[in-house]
């Protein structure tokens, strides 16, 4: 029996501008430009020793959902991570389907986000125009970040997480949930 086909889809073809990987083993968020990490894959790709790509299934499923590049979390340049003790985690489970999963992420990264945790790569400038100085303005910023949420269950540090980041390459729904 064949396996099903998986479509090229991840972190190469989305167009977000920032990545927030949620780790729930230790209660963390890896946050970072992405960019940067398609760069560091395409580099690691040119060399004699590319990240490798794994598979990852879902709850349920027969064969593999999806591939994914294992990325040490050191290796992306610029990379923030946020330990989050606070509220979110209760109730996290890795028997979740994926949807609740994501939507339980996106929920830790919304509040990491409504306190100012949540770094965010902004357009800054001076405001050289006197009449916004003399009304206390030095600085004027500009952010408009499309960011992708990822659960990522068990990423992060050895023993409690499997050493890497996975940066997914591609996927199947087959449950056809967003």
């Amino acid at each position: 029996m064949n396996a099903p086909a998986l479509f090229e889809y991840g972190i190469h073809t989305e167009q977000s501008d920032i990545r927030a990987h949620v780790s729930v083993v230790h209660r963390s968020l890896y946050v970072f430009q992405t960019h940067r990490a398609v760069t560091q894959i395409q580099r690691k790709a040119d060399s004699s020793e590319p990240y490798p790509i794994r598979g990852a299934g879902q709850p349920g499923i027969d064969g593999l959902t999806a591939t994914g590049w294992c990325v040490p979390p050191g290796d992306i340049p610029g990379l923030r991570v946020i330990q989050w003790p606070f509220r979110g985690w209760d109730g996290f489970a890795g028997n979740l389907s994926t949807s609740d999963k994501g939507k339980r992420a996106v929920d830790i990264v919304v509040d990491v986000m409504s306190r100012g945790y949540f770094p965010l790569w902004v357009n800054a400038s001076e405001d050289e125009r006197r009449e916004v100085q003399i009304q206390g303005v030095d600085i004027v910023v500009n952010c408009n970040a499309r960011v992708q949420v990822k659960c990522d269950y068990k990423s992060g540090p050895r023993p409690l997480g499997y050493g890497n980041l996975f940066l997914q390459r591609s996927e199947r729904n087959p449950l056809r949930l967003i």
